[in-house]
């Protein structure tokens, strides 16, 4: 019971921290723990990705682009609908640089001074405008993940109140230089529950999420400590007679002479002395990470 109520209160602070309060306005999005990153796309100059086929929307994609970089994009949503917008990062001056992003007519940039080899840019298929402390409109947002979504810095927000119904879909983008591209997607209906979820909606799933990995690893862990005590406690002397046989004849066979044969018998011994403490030791730091993380 004591690991569960640790990483329960450990995602209730982080649910927290990562979710503004409804108090504050501005632009918020709800983070999704259920989020599937498709395989990264990798790096090219344009692309058209559709996901209706297989009945799923679009909750985020990310660009990461160099310097100099303009990417000219088209989201489609709902039953048809689209929405151009823009980004790029651009040298104006000494050590100075813009970032301008742009969806639906609503573009913002900032300009700061230094530089920026790669740059990220991330497209939100969900998202809440705060206009009241009780208030919001729904929509899309574009903005330079390297200045964060609260400070309003080179951030652009679509509103697009049927957004239950107007989940995005598809995207095509075209750039003048190469860009690395990745991709999350989840239910239609996940993503359009996303920006009407509340904060304990979010820290639910966080700490189902926290706790469903949790056991995973645990399983895995005693998984791997189960054969160890199998093969190396219960069972070693026929493990280590197995194992001295087969190499002994592995040696026989390969070697050309007694020499030969001795230098590849006793390497190979060497070599599960070595695999062994390494198992043992991998285990051991598992263990005693697990023990930290859920002492009180």
């Amino acid at each position: 019971m004591k690991p569960r109520i640790i990483v329960l209160l450990a995602v209730l602070i982080v649910g927290v921290v990562i979710v503004s309060p409804v108090c504050a306005l501005g632009i918020q999005i709800q983070p999704d723990p259920w989020n599937t990153m498709t395989l990264p796309l990798g790096r090219m100059q344009n692309l058209s990705y559709d996901m209706s086929a297989e009945g799923k929307g679009i909750t985020r994609i990310t660009f990461d682009a160099p310097t100099d970089t303009r990417i000219d994009f088209t989201l489609f949503y709902g039953n048809g609908s689209s929405v151009d917008g823009y980004f790029s990062y651009n040298n104006i001056g000494f050590m100075t640089q813009r970032t301008e992003v742009s969806i639906g007519g609503v573009t913002s940039g900032y300009d700061f001074y230094g530089y920026k080899e790669i740059g990220r840019i991330e497209i939100v298929g969900y998202a809440r405008n705060w206009t009241t402390t009780t208030e919001y409109d729904k929509g899309f947002v574009v903005y330079d993940s390297v200045f964060g979504i609260s400070e309003g810095k080179a951030i652009a927000f679509y509103k697009e109140d049927g957004l239950s119904d107007g989940v995005v879909y598809a995207f095509i983008f075209a750039s003048d230089r190469p860009v690395d591209v990745t991709v999350y997607t989840n239910t239609r209906d996940a993503v359009a529950g996303n920006v009407s979820k509340n904060i304990f909606d979010t820290i639910d799933e966080w700490v189902n999420f926290a706790l469903s990995v949790g056991y995973f690893v645990f399983a895995l862990v005693s998984g791997l400590f189960q054969w160890l005590k199998f093969f190396f406690i219960d069972n070693l002397l026929m493990t280590i007679s197995l194992y001295l046989a087969i190499t002994m004849a592995y040696a026989a066979c390969t070697s050309k002479n007694i020499f030969l044969f001795f230098r590849k018998f006793f390497n190979d011994q060497r070599k599960l002395f070595e695999f062994i403490l390494g198992l043992w030791k991998t285990l051991i730091e598992i263990l005693s990470a697990f023990r930290g993380i859920f002492r009180i």
